[in-house]
Order: C-alpha cells, then sequence, then structure tokens
C-alpha cells in the first residue's frame, strides 16, 4: 500500500512538472523561439510549447527596420510592418522577433535598396519609376516569409536633410539647363480698357511689339480680388487656402501685434524656390509677401525695400531686406536715391499741378488719401523696384535663368486719379480732372518705358515674356459712385475680375489676341513649362496658350522643397500704423479692421478665407470663417455682408436680411450700393415682392440716395403694384427735382396707373433734365400717341 501512495506521489510530481515546463498559447497570441528563430501564432485551438524554449508574444504584428545605403551614398532605413498568419514562420535567431525579422529580411531589402533609382527613391512623383518602391518592398518580404503581400507595409525612412540633398539632386539632372530664359512681369491692376487705347496712341510701344509677336488676351482672377492673395496664387499654383496668405495683415508670432504680410504665412514652395532648388538662377523684385528675404540662387529684393503704403526704405532689420544680405546696402541706397530724386520737378512734369499745390501737398504728407503725394510715392515705388531688377540683372553673369519683377503703382494709379477722371466723381475737384488724365497716361508711359530697359536684359530672342495682371480694373462709365476707401474697404469695388497677359519670345507661338480668359492659376504652369521644370502636383492651372507642352510629369514640389528648407530664421516684425492707414485711405481695410490684437489669424484672414470657400460653394466651412472673424472683431461689417451672400446662396433668405442689415449699421463699405444689390439678387433669382421690401426699407434709411429710390420704383412698376409707385414717385419727385431717373420713373408710374397727364409731365421734365434718354422719349411718344 506504501509503495502505491508512493508512486502516485511521483506521478503527481512528474505531471506538476510537466505542467509548469510547458507554454500555454491562447488564439490570436504567438510565442518565440530565440534558438530557431520561429515565431508561433496560435490558431482557433489551444497550443502548448515547452516554456524552456519559447517566450510568449502577446501580438502576431511584428515590426522590423533595416538600415541600407541607396545608390548615391543617402542612408536609409527601412521599417516593415508584418501581420503573420497562424501557424510557424521561420525568420531568424534573435532576441526578440522584431531582431529575428530584421535579420531574416535584411538581406532582401538592403539588395532592393541599393538597385533603386535615386529618382524614386526621391518620392516626389516622378516619372520612370516602374513600381511603388514601398509596394516593391513589401512584396519581396512577404515572398521571403511565405505569407500573403496584404499582410506587409514597408515605410522607407531617410534622414531629412539627406532626402533634401536626394530631391534636389534628382531635379538638377531632371531639369538640366533651360532652352530658354523667363522674365515674369507684374502689373498689379493692369485692365485692357486703360491699356489699349494707349497702345493704340503709341504711348506704349514695348508693350505693343509684345503684342504683336506673341498671344495676349484677359486673365480671369480668382476670389476675393486682393492682390496678396492672387500673386502668391501665380507664383505657387494653389489656391489662397492652401498657400497661406490670407489679408493684407497678418498677426506677428513674437509680439501679438498686426503687422503687414510677410512670407512666414506662406506654406508652399513658390517659383523662385522651385527654380532655386532645380539649380536655376533667379532675381526676383518686389514681390508680394516677400520678406523677410529667402534664399535664393541668385537675388531677392523683397516687398520691404520701399514700403509703398508707409512710405519707408528698407523697413526691416538689416540683413533681411535682400538676400544675399551682403548686397542689401547696395540695393538701400538705390532705394534712397529714387526717393530723393522723385522730387517736385519729376512729379510735376508728369502730373502737371501747380507748385504752390505740390508744395503743400508734400508737407501735408497724407500719402494715398493725396493724389500729389500718392503720386509722388507711386513713383518712387516703381523705380526702386524696377530699377533693383535692372541693377540685380545688370551684375549677373552668366544672366539669371527667371526674373520675377513686380509693381504695385500700375493699381494704385486707379485708386488714386481714376475717381477724377473725365466725368469726375461727386466730390472731385472738376479742374484736376484733366491733369489726373494727363498723369494716367504718362504714368503708364513710365511704366512702358521701365519695361522696355528689361526687355533689353533679357531680349525676345533670348527669353520668353510673360506680363500679367492679378486683376483688372474700372477706368470707365463702371467707376464706383464713392472714391476709393473715403469711408470704408471699396478698394476690391474698383477691380474688375479679369486681368491681362501677355505671352512673347522664345519658344512662343504667336497666336494674337485670345478670345477666353486663362486664369491666374496658369502663371505658375507657364513658367514651369518655359524654363522645363515640372509642374507640381495639385496646381490648378495650365500652361497659357502659346506656351509650349511641358516635357515632365508633375511633382510633389512641396515634399521637394519643404518651407524648412528656405525660411529664414523670422525676426519680429515690427507694426506699421502708416501701413494701415494707408490701406484704410486706398480702400482696402475698413474702419474697425485691424483692431485686435494676438490672435492665430486676423479677421482679415478669416474673412477671406470664408470668401474663397464661398466660391467653391464649401459653405459650411465658410459660415465658420466668417463667425471666426466676427468674434475676433465685432465691429468689422464686411464678414456679415458676406454672410448675406452666404445665405442667399443657401436659400436662407431672412438670415441673409439680418446679416445685411447688421453689416449696414457697422457702416459697411457703400452700404446703400450694398443693398442695391442684393436687392438686384432677389429679382435676378425671381423674388421681386423681397427686393420691393429691402428697397423699401433702404430708401428709408438711405432717404438722399437717388439710385435707391429709382431702383424701388421700378421695381413696384414690374410687380404691378402701380399706385403705391405712383404715390411713392410723387414725394420723390419732389425730393428729387433735378434728377432726371427720378423724373422718369414717377412719370413710368403714372403711366402705369394709368395717370397719363402725370405721366407726360413727369417724363417731359425728365427730357429736360436729360435729353439723351431714347427710351424715355419713345414712352412719351406712345401716350401722345394715345391721346
Amino acid at each position: 500500500m506504501r509503495k502505491a501512495i508512493i508512486a502516485l506521489a511521483v506521478l503527481a510530481a512528474l505531471g506538476t512538472a510537466a505542467y509548469w515546463g510547458v507554454r500555454r498559447v491562447v488564439p490570436g497570441e504567438a510565442a518565440w523561439n530565440r534558438h530557431t528563430g520561429v515565431l508561433l501564432v496560435a490558431g482557433t485551438g489551444t497550443s502548448f510549447v515547452p516554456a524552456w524554449r519559447w517566450q510568449p508574444e502577446w501580438s502576431s504584428k511584428i515590426v522590423g527596420e533595416v538600415a541600407s545605403v541607396a545608390r548615391g551614398g543617402a542612408r536609409v532605413t527601412v521599417a516593415v510592418n508584418v501581420s503573420f498568419p497562424t501557424g510557424r514562420h521561420a525568420l531568424a535567431p534573435g532576441a526578440d522577433p522584431a531582431g529575428g525579422l530584421t535579420t531574416a529580411i535584411a538581406n532582401a531589402v538592403r539588395g532592393q535598396i541599393e538597385a533603386l533609382s535615386p529618382r524614386c527613391l526621391a518620392g516626389i512623383g516622378l516619372a520612370n519609376c516602374p513600381d511603388a518602391p514601398e509596394g516593391a518592398l513589401g512584396r519581396t518580404v512577404a515572398e521571403r516569409l511565405h505569407v500573403a503581400p496584404e499582410m506587409v507595409s514597408a515605410q522607407i525612412r531617410l534622414d531629412p536633410a539627406e532626402l533634401a540633398a536626394v530631391r534636389v539632386s534628382v531635379l538638377r539632372e531632371l531639369v538640366g539647363r533651360p532652352s530658354r530664359r523667363v522674365l515674369l512681369v507684374g502689373w498689379d491692376g493692369a485692365d485692357w480698357e486703360i491699356l489699349e487705347p494707349l497702345v493704340r496712341k503709341r504711348m506704349m510701344p514695348n508693350l505693343a511689339r509684345l503684342m504683336a509677336e506673341g498671344s495676349w488676351g484677359g486673365l480671369a482672377s480668382i476670389t476675393p480680388l486682393l492682390s496678396p492673395l492672387i500673386w502668391t496664387s501665380m507664383a505657387t499654383g494653389v489656391g489662397p487656402e492652401e498657400h497661406g496668405i490670407l489679408d493684407f495683415v497678418e498677426v506677428d508670432p513674437g509680439s501679438g501685434a498686426k503687422v503687414p504680410i510677410t512670407g512666414r504665412q506662406r506654406r508652399v514652395p513658390a517659383l523662385w524656390n522651385l527654380a532655386s532648388a532645380a539649380g536655376l538662377s533667379v532675381i526676383v523684385s518686389g514681390w508680394w509677401a516677400s520678406w523677410p528675404a529667402e534664399p535664393v540662387n541668385g537675388v531677392l529684393i523683397s516687398d520691404r525695400l520701399f514700403f509703398l503704403l508707409s512710405d519707408a526704405v528698407a523697413e526691416g532689420p538689416p540683413g533681411t531686406v535682400v538676400f544675399p544680405p551682403a548686397r542689401e546696402p547696395e540695393f538701400r541706397t538705390l532705394a534712397e536715391r529714387a526717393e530723393r530724386e522723385t522730387d517736385e520737378k519729376v512729379v510735376r512734369a508728369l502730373l502737371p499741378v501747380g507748385a504752390e499745390a505740390y508744395r503743400k501737398a508734400i508737407e501735408a504728407r497724407r500719402g494715398m488719401q493725396d493724389p500729389i503725394d500718392g503720386f509722388r510715392r507711386i513713383m518712387v515705388g516703381t523705380r526702386t523696384y524696377f530699377g533693383a531688377a535692372l541693377q540685380a540683372a545688370e551684375s549677373t553673369n552668366p544672366p539669371a535663368d527667371l526674373t520675377m519683377v513686380y509693381a504695385i503703382g500700375t493699381d494704385e494709379i486707379g485708386h488714386l486719379l481714376a475717381p477724377y477722371l473725365p466725368p469726375p466723381l461727386a466730390g472731385a475737384d472738376p479742374a484736376f480732372s484733366q491733369t489726373a488724365a494727363i498723369g494716367v497716361e504718362r504714368y503708364f508711359s513710365v511704366v512702358d518705358r521701365w519695361l522696355g530697359r528689361l526687355l533689353e536684359t533679357c531680349p525676345e530672342r533670348e527669353c520668353a515674356v510673360l506680363l500679367v495682371s492679378d486683376h483688372g480694373f474700372k477706368w470707365g462709365a463702371d467707376r464706383p459712385r464713392e472714391f476709393s476707401g473715403t469711408a470704408a474697404a471699396t478698394a476690391a469695388l474698383w477691380h474688375r475680375p479679369t486681368g491681362v497677359f501677355v505671352l512673347a519670345g522664345k519658344g512662343v507661338a504667336r497666336l494674337g489676341k485670345v478670345a477666353e480668359a486663362p486664369s491666374v492659376y496658369d502663371v505658375a504652369p507657364t513658367v514651369a513649362a518655359l524654363l522645363g521644370l515640372p509642374p507640381g502636383t495639385g496646381w490648378r492651372g495650365k500652361p497659357l496658350p502659346g506656351c509650349p507642352v511641358p516635357a515632365l510629369q508633375p511633382v510633389d514640389w512641396l515634399a521637394a522643397v519643404p518651407p524648412d528648407s528656405y525660411r529664414p530664421v523670422a525676426p519680429t516684425a515690427m507694426a506699421s500704423p502708416e501701413y494701415v492707414k494707408q490701406l484704410k485711405a486706398l480702400g482696402y481695410m475698413e474702419t474697425g479692421e485691424g483692431t485686435g490684437q494676438g490672435e492665430q489669424a486676423t479677421e482679415g484672414e478669416l474673412n477671406n478665407l470664408g470668401l474663397v470657400h464661398v466660391a467653391a460653394k464649401r459653405y459650411a466651412e465658410a459660415e465658420k470663417a466668417f463667425r471666426g472673424a466676427i468674434e475676433r472683431n465685432p465691429s468689422y461689417a464686411s464678414p456679415h455682408y458676406n454672410l448675406r451672400r452666404l445665405y442667399f446662396e443657401t436659400g436662407r433668405y431672412d438670415e441673409a436680411d439680418a446679416e445685411l442689415w447688421r453689416a449696414v449699421d457697422l457702416k459697411l463699405r457703400d452700404s446703400a450700393g450694398a443693398v442695391d444689390r442684393a436687392a438686384s439678387d432677389y429679382e435676378a433669382h425671381g423674388s421681386p415682392d423681397r427686393a420691393a421690401a429691402l428697397l423699401a426699407e433702404a430708401t428709408r434709411r438711405f432717404p438722399g440716395d437717388a439710385r435707391l429710390t429709382v431702383h424701388r420704383l421700378a421695381v413696384l412698376v414690374g410687380i404691378g403694384r402701380c399706385a403705391e409707385a405712383t404715390g411713392e414717385g410723387r414725394e420723390a419727385a419732389n425730393r428729387f427735382p433735378s434728377d432726371a431717373r427720378v423724373q422718369a420713373f414717377f412719370g413710368l408710374s403714372a403711366a402705369c396707373a394709368g395717370d397719363t397727364a402725370t405721366a407726360k409731365r413727369a417724363l417731359q421734365r425728365s427730357l429736360e433734365l436729360n435729353p439723351n434718354q431714347p427710351e424715355i422719349r419713345q414712352a412719351l411718344e406712345a401716350l401722345s400717341d394715345g391721346d
């Protein structure tokens, strides 16, 4: 009996030892044998393995990393992620599965990396890569491990500096030397309405020559019609919401103050960055939002060399205004000389004003609020940036592959002098009208002479020349009724949505005038194609008519030239009250705008972002942006008006009207005109009763605006409310006895109501005030024939 008990005890002990000497692996878990390099992944049933040879792993997903060296010497790390299925998998002996996986696949991965072309390794979308490198690596590893390809993913990682070097090397190999140089000239706000008559008068011979030699026409712009946004889109190929330049001002991250817009806000590379990365040489002069000066393969003169809006030379810490910094003193000297030599003799030769008027204007220093001092500033800026471009070109040997020159004066001259052109707007001095007309013509003649000097440095036999504007300008009968900026942000009302382009020179087709207007987004693809650069993935445009077809497939320029590769260390920017004051004088900012402090985005940036979203019909994003602008600055009228547009487009009409009146209460720019346009929107939408109601409130709020009264009378007649129109028309005729339009619509209202005698008297009075009204004359004759 005692022997039986001992035997049972021994068996129990052996069973216990056996139990503790095995490891239980449940479904979904894994075990690793460090000696043999086998990974066991348990299936549907529980598995038991010897505990002394296997260690537990709580997941069958294993990550290994293989260090390698690619062709050309770039150090590469390949991270491989494998989700092992049920079963036993032979890797390589190691302390853990990650080590075993790394050892097992190292030779296969390294062999593929060493054979990989740097062009494919660059990862910027270049052609001639037979397969996506990471996908090919995943299949190679799957084959080595005998698992399905979908169980494996691979990621190639390079040191950022080495990756940038690889990408630049590949781009330079790909691009080579361009077959032509490129001159890109920007005339802000240039419009064929002013240019074509001057060309016909032979006042702009250099522009005329380019038009005769190449292709030209209108250039469709984008919303909103504001220069920093559009010129940056032309330089980057993408929209404002992508490149990040959304206003004239930004918040300085160091001080929290509102400061003039800088290149720090730009999130994507510009043409000068792309060309420099590809080994091409560049000259850039005065482009919007180009301060602090970025390192380029050449010379970059930022928009702070002469700040027209603040009348300041080199407004920025030394070494930040020009690249290379060693050349900044010579360009500062150039700007100082331009300011010094743009004196009374120069200004009065172009803008024929009296000596006393000139003296008073210069002493008052009202800048863009005064046509004489404003003209002087425009001339200084024009000479500074064209002169800087010429000085850079004349000192560059061999000549630069890409030259970009921008002139703001071609827009500011319109805001300054167009209100005075015949017939002058109300409030404009009629005696100054002819002087303003002469000043405009002579200014554009000066700009054309600068164009001619640039063409001497880059003649058409060697260069392709592209001249563009960001938007047009209303010089004629469609001018707004208010001065630009007299009370609020009215500048954009003077802008026409179609600018100009002229493309001529080496390799450009001579198509003459192009009927359909291409887009401002086509500028970057055109310059890239002319230089032999690949276009960018995500660019919105295509080469302009007459441009050669691009030879290369698109690349991811943001990956190839990330901001950190060109963005200088940003100094704190100083607030510029004079800059903001002049923006308001020109009508680019409202009275209450720009007063907030310390936000990540200004109210203006959010408002403009909302407009970009509305144009793309992204209404939820637009509403969020407009509400954000209002939160930043509750006294800012523009986002309320823009909400009116959003709500109108989405059928929320009561909310639209409420936002319109909030905007008016906050002193919206051209409030009466805004209400008038809103009423027209209702008419076009087939809602004349809403238009009539809106105009009823408008005539109460703006009793002195005859335009609103005439509009309401026309709407009432159109919907058959003739008696009501006659009553209001009689009262309006007494209030505006010398307004031909009011008298005419009073007469038409009376005719509609059947009061022929009253109608005839009112129509006759209207024709006495303005005989040149054929429709009113016909109406009067029709009434007389009916007697």
